[in-house]
């Protein structure tokens, strides 16, 4: 397979997108787009790299994978439009603002799957990095036990400023949620990727630190499949930023580095209780192998399952699981329900956790 042309889509976090996209071997990013002209001439200028104003121009310029960056209410349209086009499409969290939007996706990328082989993969970097693959291989590798209790901070720390800069953060209706969708996300899948899946979730939401319609707080207690028990905090209120994660299993502590933005990332601690355990757990690290973290760890794993050397790294069904605990979350937080995991096929937040206008 020749080198994949890339188109970049939104130059706020993608920005990001485009450095990672520099480090994947087998593409390169030939043409970016973003509505402002001051972002269009400021990554010709640091880039060269050619720079149009839209979706439909990215696609006309004859590229391979569009990578999308762009506000959430344009996603779902914009995957459907690159999908019908032949075309693959990485996108950004959140995918879309709605299950059922997944749903639809779902219908759409089965049929450009058929037609032209196009796949859709949804971003979550935070799975990439050496701290995550050393958990998941342990798993891998019957070695952890049981599950006892895991837990996920996400304290970060967003002041006015950063709602100013893009007038759609913080609603409803230009971001589609606040910080249970948007900063915690990658947190939440991080801690489940680990951890395994939740059963049930019970949660509370406030508005505490910016004056904004959606929430900057969050906390929530959750149960996994095997009866694990999980609480998960956030705000965007921290003083100092971090990400913690620690997950008690039968065999062993593990916690993650503090990073805000890496957690995945080294040093992670691991604490055994049986030294024949952490001898082989030893065995089973140093056999790893070293790969890319974070964003270009993803790209580079989507790259090579397009070459049909890898399995894709993310799917749709990581999306749904993710977006499905954002949907019991945002009821919980309302109803003060306890809500099962995944949800039913008929549940009517499905179609939108978004809070109704009155009637």
């Amino acid at each position: 397979m020749s080198e994949l042309r890339v188109g970049v889509v939104g130059l706020g976090i993608g920005r990001l997108h485009v450095g990672a996209w520099a480090e994947v071997d087998g593409a390169e990013v030939t043409v970016v787009a973003d509505t402002a002209e001051r972002r269009r001439n400021k990554a010709a200028e640091v880039w060269g790299i050619p720079a149009v104003d839209s979706l439909d121009a990215v696609l006309a310029a004859g590229v391979d994978v569009v990578d999308l960056c762009t506000p959430p209410r344009f996603h779902e349209a914009q995957i459907e439009r690159c999908l019908e086009a032949g075309v693959h499409v990485v996108c950004e969290k959140p995918l879309v603002d709605s299950v059922a939007a997944c749903d639809r996706l779902r219908v759409v990328a089965d049929r450009a799957g058929d037609e032209s082989g196009a796949r859709l993969m949804p971003i979550m970097q935070y799975r990439f990095g050496d701290g995550a693959r050393r958990a998941r291989a342990l798993i891998d590798a019957g070695l952890v036990g049981r599950l006892y209790t895991a837990s996920a901070s996400t304290w970060w720390r967003r002041e006015r400023a950063y709602y100013d800069s893009a007038p759609w953060r913080g609603t409803w209706e230009g971001e589609r949620g606040g910080s249970v969708l948007t900063h915690a996300i990658h947190i939440h899948d991080l801690l489940t990727f680990v951890g395994g899946p939740l059963s049930e979730v019970r949660a509370l939401t406030a508005t505490r630190v910016n004056d904004i319609e959606t929430e900057d707080c969050a906390v929530a207690a959750g149960r996994t499949a095997d009866g694990a028990l999980v609480t998960m905090n956030v705000t965007v209120g921290a003083v100092t930023e971090s990400s913690r994660l620690a997950w008690c299993f039968e065999h062993v502590m593990i916690e993650s580095s503090p990073a805000p933005y890496d957690p995945a990332a080294l040093p992670w601690t691991f604490r055994f209780a049986d030294p024949e355990v952490e001898a082989e757990a030893e065995r089973v690290i140093a056999a790893l192998d070293d790969r890319p973290a974070l964003f270009v760890g993803q790209f580079q794993g989507f790259v090579d399952s397009l070459k049909g050397d890898a399995a894709q790294p993310v799917d749709l069904d990581d999306a749904v699981a993710s977006l499905e605990l954002v949907t019991a979350w945002y009821r919980s937080a309302r109803t003060g329900s306890v809500e099962a995991l995944p949800l039913a096929t008929d549940d009517p937040d499905r179609e939108s956790w978004r809070p109704q206008p009155p009637r």
